[in-house]
């Protein structure tokens, strides 16, 4: 069972508290333009799920069948126990790679870039992770079933959710053992001493085991986000930047094997034996934010919802509508995912892209039951109550 979409009412309702909470003791860690996009990458994140894009389970099929693992049966609390552990230890590594190779960099610097750090970072995921399912690979090869791989997984994913916050300062024992706000705010931070640090998901035992541990100084506060910042709302960008930079330095490179290499090497290393020199006094304190007035950030933080509605519509109703309608209108709210962000932004020609959006919607309504005949059927014969459930 994947828990993750179970827990999306919660996810919600813990950004409201915090937000009010932050309000109440005027210690606020949100700002509408980066809350907004932060959803923003976390709805993407589970929209790409639609395409389909089984790449990981052609390859752990084949590696389960090719080999003859047969799967074992979690008939006991301990097999859970132990399935827990081990897929914390393979995220350790998975982490790890994630911030020492650029191919994983790529994907995983979405989840840095924000300047703030509050419960909304959690949910600031990639949709661009093609290669970190071979890290747990080896759990599929010890037989563990696909149910509990997924399980387990959703579950550490869900614990990680609490521990990004600044309100909850230090726990004691905990901080020592466990992931918790403390040591994972030391993960998200830029600070000499903090980068690349503390890369559990749920135990930080791997962290102290193998040398990357460091404890919160309180005399050395953290400042957040990456150190060459994104400046940009854009959702699509923000997948893509690092990928598109990768690509410019592969082709530059000075030999085939400098091309190869730059993918994995560190994110600092551009080539040559060359690395970025970037300190943290080399970054840029203030933080990003753009021109665009309450009017045109309340707007987008109201369209993001509509759009998040239809995003949760679409993968409830999925198995049910035609294959050309359902990349169509994926298609369609990625559109919209970018035209919000040019209305963060405040960019030229917003309105004109927003009033094309709006009219492109409205046709895209209209020929939905002509191209797709059945489709008034279909919705129609739906369980609501089911409908709900799915969610």
């Amino acid at each position: 069972m994947n828990y993750v979409q179970l827990a999306i009412p919660f996810f919600i309702g813990a950004l409201l508290v915090e937000f009010l909470y932050g309000a109440v003791f005027r210690r606020q860690t949100y700002r509408l333009s980066d809350t907004v996009n932060s959803l923003q990458l976390g709805m993407l994140s589970q929209l790409v799920g639609v395409l389909r894009l089984s790449f990981s389970a052609i390859v752990i099929g084949w590696s389960v069948s090719s080999m003859g693992i047969v799967a074992w049966s979690p008939d006991h609390w301990v097999y859970w126990v132990l399935s827990f552990i081990a897929y914390d230890f393979c995220y350790y590594w998975k982490h790890r790679f994630g911030h020492e190779w650029r191919i994983m960099w790529a994907s995983h610097v979405a989840h840095h870039q924000s300047q703030d750090y509050n419960l909304s970072t959690a949910l600031r995921q990639t949709s661009t992770d093609y290669v970190g399912f071979l890290f747990y690979l080896p759990l599929y090869l010890l037989g563990m079933p696909a149910e509990v791989v997924i399980t387990v997984g959703s579950l550490n994913l869900v614990y990680q959710f609490w521990v990004h916050t600044e309100h909850v300062r230090t726990l004691g024992v905990m901080d020592y053992i466990f992931v918790t706000p403390a040591n994972h705010r030391v993960h998200h931070a830029i600070n000499d001493g903090y980068l690349d640090k503390n890369y559990g998901g749920v135990f930080v035992i791997w962290d102290r085991l193998f040398g990357t541990f460091v404890m919160e100084n309180q005399e050395n506060p953290c400042a957040y986000g990456i150190r060459h910042p994104l400046d940009s709302w854009n959702p699509v960008w923000a997948n893509f930047h690092v990928w598109m930079d990768t690509l410019r330095l592969s082709f530059r490179g000075a030999t085939v094997k400098e091309k190869f290499l730059i993918w994995f090497r560190s994110p600092a290393w551009i080539g040559s034996g060359s690395t970025i020199v970037n300190s943290q006094d080399q970054c840029r304190s203030e933080k990003y934010d753009s021109s665009a007035s309450v009017f045109d950030k309340a707007y987008t933080f109201v369209q993001f919802w509509i759009t998040t509605g239809a995003a949760l519509m679409l993968q409830a109703l999925e198995t049910s509508l035609p294959r050309s309608l359902v990349l169509t209108t994926f298609f369609v709210l990625l559109v919209s995912v970018l035209i919000q962000g040019l209305w963060l932004e405040g960019r030229r020609h917003m309105y004109l892209f927003e009033w094309i959006r709006l009219a492109v919607l409205a046709l895209f309504s209209f020929l939905a039951g002509r191209v797709w005949p059945s489709l008034t059927f279909e919705l129609e014969s739906l369980d609501v109550l089911t409908l709900v459930q799915t969610f």
